[in-house]
């Protein structure tokens, strides 16, 4: 779809509590979610300031659909994707257009769903590795088990070599670092901030160090060996297009962070904030738990097995609403446009939130409401398609979709299958603070095992 450059010069409003300096930074960093769910008020587009640095923030659903959809007009760009292309330079995640469709391309084959089937068992065998270590009467961190298993299978399908070793899990450690830090870069009005060397920033600028380290490592390992394991970075260092044009290795590099960067966080996430919100809402646990008793009959999930976990599938689909992982992405326009009535001149830097859509009462009656029926065929069908976008949309749209939804759909229910679970804390379950993704503090969680 298309965008003409005809349009009405009338400025966007802009947010308030705009402040000298420092913009509309100070209340993004206090409490981005609120201030986000606030511009509903101002308008469909609303200018919001980072310092100096402008950027014209979405509210309306249609608005963010015309965006995504023409990537040409609105590429992948600005303040935040400037700052992830910092680590991950012109991956998947963040390159342009053109860069993104060859991109595409090559790793398609990686993602296609006879693929994702086949990594199942390891996600099976990495689901019962953490599992195994749980025992009746426990207290575990459910957020921390959560991101154990996504780590382990993202690990183990990238890599799935022995020489990958401790450098892969020294991957893993470096990104939880790298996420809280990127948070304050993201909302810095200043580079300046990030420069003093302060024990975050050392902490930082260490991770990032060894996250690169720790892929040159593993990426050598596998070229002097010259097997193909099978695995994601196997596929990666073969990959090539109709051309017999192939991934340089810089790009294999920046592709390998991408995918454990996309793959742990955000399915870790999804995971443990439906653990969280079953917690709370005993009647619907009840409902899943018969399911997965009928559907599963006592033994793990498969493949197989997803489509039949429709209550499942529900818990989880609205625990992305809720609570989408990546809650704010931005985009810069390569030439004049007309959005939503207002002319925007080319280098414009545009924004969206998935968690503001997710939560307009509009679109989701009682959007704060933990309602998986809300996803029920008969209510969805009332559900604009464009206003749930937990994965982007356009030919941007996560290509790991499928992969991360069958794991967190094998996941919760081998988990419910097995075991009992209640909150220990009499605390409200809220994200944790000054995070890059939207995941949840510490999940302090009492087990149960079945009978």
């Amino acid at each position: 779809m298309s965008t003409t450059a005809a349009g009405r010069d009338v400025a966007v409003p802009t947010a308030p509590g705009h402040l000298p300096l420092v913009g509309h930074a100070l209340p993004l960093f206090r409490d981005p979610l609120s201030f986000l769910r606030s511009l509903n008020e101002v308008g469909d587009l609303v200018r919001v300031d980072i310092g100096s640095l402008p950027m014209i923030m979405i509210t309306d659903h249609e608005l963010t659909r015309q965006v995504l959809i023409d990537s040409q007009t609105f590429d992948k760009g600005g303040a935040l994707f400037d700052k992830v292309r910092e680590l991950t330079g012109d991956s998947l995640l963040t390159s342009t257009y053109e860069t993104h469709r060859r991109q595409r391309r090559l790793m398609q084959p990686a993602f296609r769903r006879a693929q994702v089937r086949a990594y199942t068992p390891t996600m099976n065998r990495m689901i019962d590795a953490v599992l195994a270590q749980w025992h009746d009467g426990a207290i575990i961190d459910m957020a921390a088990a959560t991101y154990d298993i996504t780590a382990r299978t993202a690990a183990r399908t990238m890599f799935a070599a022995d020489v990958a070793g401790p450098a892969a899990a020294r991957i893993v450690d470096s990104l939880s670092t790298y996420l809280s830090g990127l948070f304050i870069r993201m909302m810095s009005p200043t580079s300046l901030v990030t420069r003093i060397p302060t024990p975050g920033n050392i902490r930082y600028n260490r991770a990032v160090k060894a996250l690169h380290a720790s892929v040159d490592e593993i990426i050598s390992a596998y070229r002097k060996a010259g097997v193909d394991n099978g695995d994601l970075l196997s596929m990666l260092l073969t990959a090539s297009d109709d051309d017999g044009g192939a991934l340089a290795p810089e790009d294999v590099h920046n592709q390998v962070i991408t995918l454990f960067l996309a793959g742990i966080e955000t399915t870790a996430g999804a995971l443990a904030w439906s653990l969280a919100l079953l917690a709370e809402h005993p009647e619907v646990a009840r409902g899943v738990r018969s399911e997965v008793d009928t559907v599963l009959n006592g033994r793990a999930a498969e493949w197989a097995d997803v489509p039949r976990l429709v209550r499942t599938s529900h818990v989880l689909t609205e625990a992305l609403r809720l609570y989408p992982p990546g809650w704010i992405f931005t985009r810069v326009t390569t030439s004049d446009v007309t959005l939503g009535g207002h002319r925007l001149r080319a280098g414009t830097g545009i924004a969206y939130s998935p968690y503001l859509l997710h939560h307009d009462a509009e679109v989701f009656p009682h959007p704060d409401r933990f309602d998986p029926a809300r996803w029920s065929a008969e209510r969805a069908a009332d559900i604009p398609k464009d206003a749930f976008i937990p994965f982007g949309g356009g030919v941007h749209r996560c290509i790991g979709e499928t992969f991360g939804v069958t794991e967190a759909t094998l996941a919760l229910a081998t988990i419910i299958a097995r075991w009992e679970f209640r909150s220990v804390s009499n605390r409200p379950v809220a994200p944790a603070p000054r995070r890059a993704t939207l995941t949840p503090g510490p999940l302090p969680m009492r087990l149960h095992r079945r009978p």
